[in-house]
């Protein structure tokens, strides 16, 4: 498999995860808006704002790079775990 078919093929498992992902979130809010009350169900909304917010913070890439750093020291770890705490 040469390195184009092998990107191709990764850039299309990487959307149809995101894809798959954005499909299951929202079949599930129309469950949930179909299941609770508007008032229960604008709470929800609320919270997962800050849901979102924080998967963007864990997601932001510094655990990766802590991964890739050849030479880490203990502040480093301690940083990268009190951020994304």
């Amino acid at each position: 498999m040469s390195l184009k078919e092998k990107t191709i093929s990764g850039i299309i498992w990487s959307v149809g995860q995101q894809l798959g992902a954005k499909v299951v979130g929202f079949l599930i809010t129309i469950v949930l808006a179909r299941i609770l009350v508007p008032a229960e169900f604008g709470l929800i909304a609320m919270l997962s704002v800050f849901i979102s917010l924080g998967n963007s913070l864990s997601d932001s890439g510094l655990s990766s790079s802590l991964i890739r750093t050849a030479d880490a020291n203990q502040k480093d770890y301690s940083t990268v775990f009190f951020f994304l705490i």
